[in-house]
């Protein structure tokens, strides 16, 4: 049995779902927008740590030739930014069924300038990095024998730093919420699996007792829209637009490229006016704009303290979740979480849920892939 954060939440949200997907093995083939939005921003954190002219991940792993972020050569670019411009075009170069391509390629321009305002917001300057992608593999302990049951905990942290003589474990998250200091999120980050599993790894590992350091990135909400009739002609003579100079060709109300990219234009009731679409490098530009001026509306960092009482406590939580779960597999029986349905969006399974229609170990539903194949 391997228990992850990941699924160690699925657990205490719903065991039947994490029949489903951890002991059965179902993914969605169409995977949801958080989980892949959260996914790519924590990789492009990855690659623009990376150290710049190192040796690439890729030869560790036996796949330059094919590696998109050093091109084949084995070794990062000199700026890092570069590989994840590569990672990116690559992960957003298959437009899915449920995705116009306006939206995804919104979704990239997002993540590529949440992070041009990341490092601009941010200096890192006074840290001093120990470890990076520091995995863990740990044999589950009974608390009270201390003997090892047969259950592994598993994980990745992110980053290992130190100021001074006190040492953090770093982590990335993404949210839709507020970063408000008085909002729920952090009084709800207390209690997050992933912040009590990395301080019990971080001691069972020799780290010793380190602090918990968050980063979280608000997700913008905002969208690309339509320019008015008169920032549309003032942008065709210009170029300008919040901050940065774009390359304009054509007038009038068609036939307008930006950047060498076909604008949308929608003609004016009076001849010769117009309105411009934001390109996605003008949306960009906006949002940049945006995130610059209210930095600590999207990006936030604090502080998660994890006393000895709080490591033994989650030592006897991960030890009660583990005896439930083999009691489950050994029974066959998997009740389900009523409450967790439709927080936070639909789950996964709710039509098979909601149809009281029990997926049997040979069954594969549609619109589902079994983990591995």
């Amino acid at each position: 049995m391997k228990l992850s954060a990941t699924s160690i939440r699925c657990f205490k949200e719903c065991p039947l779902k994490f029949y489903y997907r951890y002991i059965l093995g179902l993914r969605p083939v169409v995977e949801g927008d958080a989980l892949r939005i959260g996914t790519n921003y924590h990789r492009i954190q990855e690659i623009s740590s990376m150290q710049p002219g190192g040796v690439c991940e890729c030869v560790a792993e036996g796949r330059i030739p094919t590696c998109e972020l050093c091109e084949g050569t084995g070794h990062m670019p000199d700026d890092p930014m570069d590989a994840v411009v590569r990672h990116l075009n690559k992960a957003y170069e298959c437009v899915p069924l449920d995705k116009t391509p306006e939206e995804w390629e919104v979704e990239r321009t997002i993540l590529l300038y949440s992070l041009v305002g990341y490092k601009w917001w941010y200096n890192d300057a006074g840290y001093n990095v120990e470890y990076l992608e520091q995995q863990f593999n740990l044999p589950l302990l009974s608390p009270f024998s201390g003997h090892p049951l047969r259950a592994d905990v598993v994980g990745k942290i992110d980053r290992v730093f130190s100021i001074g003589d006190r040492r953090y474990i770093h982590e990335y998250k993404s949210t839709s919420a507020s970063l408000e200091p008085d909002s729920l999120y952090w009084g709800h980050l207390r209690l997050d699996t992933q912040t009590r599993l990395y301080a019990y790894a971080a001691e069972r590992i020799g780290l010793g007792s380190c602090g918990l350091l968050y980063d979280v990135w608000r997700k913008p909400a905002i969208r690309p829209k339509k320019l008015t009739q008169g920032d549309s002609k003032k942008f065709v003579a210009d170029g300008l637009y919040c901050g940065e100079t774009f390359s304009v060709t054509g007038t009038g109300g068609l036939g307008i490229v930006v950047n060498g990219r076909g604008a949308e234009v929608e003609p004016g009731a009076k001849e010769g006016t117009f309105a411009i679409r934001e390109t996605p490098q003008m949306f960009g530009a906006r949002l940049l704009e945006e995130i610059t001026t209210n930095p600590e509306k999207y990006f936030a960092r604090k502080e998660v303290d994890r006393s000895e009482a709080d490591i033994k406590s989650f030592e006897h939580e991960l030890y009660a979740i583990y005896k439930t779960i083999s009691h489950m597999r050994k029974t066959g029986h998997w009740y389900p979480g009523e409450t967790s349905c439709e927080d936070r969006g639909k789950c996964d399974f709710i039509s098979s849920c909601y149809s009281h229609h029990a997926i049997a170990e040979d069954e594969t539903p549609a619109g589902f892939t079994k983990f591995g194949q």
